[in-house]
């Protein structure tokens, strides 16, 4: 990763945050956005406690604004000189408003997990591919919910199950110019997004709950030249859940 220029969407916290940790540990220079003001002011300063300040970069960003997502890349691109790669791991569950099944859920949480989720996925998928260098890589996340049906998430489940399918066609796209664009679907991972009934509740083969280290480890495998012949893939992280 030495020398490498990579944005993360969503970096300021959970599995982006652990993948711009790892990522800068291995000579990359990350260029984090998030919506949470006080998780990026956090973030900072974790990255000048271990001295790596000058190797990171923080923006407030709104995944769901084209525009100021258009204009982040750019910030980015003069800021490091191009765009090796990107992670888009910016997303929400609105867990924090219960769980509704599909005839109970509200035209105005469809339209805001639409809108961040697959939106804005779109969004920096898009703005990614017109700056990234050929030969660059791209990440998606999805979810084991991209993957499968779940009763009272059907909102949430429909905008990851979008994410693969952009995915898939920007991957198809932009093969010619060696652009890798993938997918990961993290099961239950440590992080915010997981609701305490499921941290006790394991159903998976493997009984824990997943570290985001692990997912970030995932994510800096399909960034590097070791993953060059992978591209429209999704990759499960997951406990065996999805199997």
């Amino acid at each position: 990763m030495d020398g490498k220029v990579i944005a993360i969407t969503g970096g300021a916290q959970g599995i982006g945050l652990e993948t711009a940790k790892l990522l800068v540990s291995r000579g990359a220079k990350v260029s984090v956005a998030d919506l949470d003001e006080a998780k990026l002011a956090s973030a900072q300063e974790q990255f000048k406690t271990i001295g790596k300040q000058d190797s990171v970069r923080f923006q407030k960003l709104n995944v769901a604004e084209p525009k100021r997502v258009d204009g982040w890349i750019k910030d980015t691109v003069q800021w490091g000189g191009q765009l090796d790669a990107a992670v888009n791991a910016a997303g929400i569950n609105c867990s924090e408003s219960g769980q509704p099944t599909l005839a109970e859920t509200s035209d105005e949480r469809w339209d805001v997990l639409l809108e961040t989720n697959l939106s804005g996925m779109f969004y920096c998928l898009r703005s990614e591919l017109n700056n990234i260098k050929d030969g660059g890589s791209i990440v998606c996340i999805s979810s084991v919910q991209g993957l499968m049906g779940f009763p009272t998430s059907a909102a949430y489940a429909a905008t990851k199950h979008g994410v693969i399918g952009l995915v898939r066609s920007a991957a198809k796209e932009n093969g010619e110019r060696n652009v890798r664009v993938n997918a990961v679907a993290p099961g239950a991972i440590d992080t915010k997004m997981v609701l305490e009934k499921d941290r006790n509740d394991i159903r998976t083969p493997i009984k824990r709950i997943g570290k985001p280290e692990e997912v970030a480890n995932l994510i800096a495998f399909l960034l590097s030249e070791e993953a060059g012949f992978i591209t429209g893939a999704t990759y499960s992280i997951d406990g065996g859940w999805a199997c």
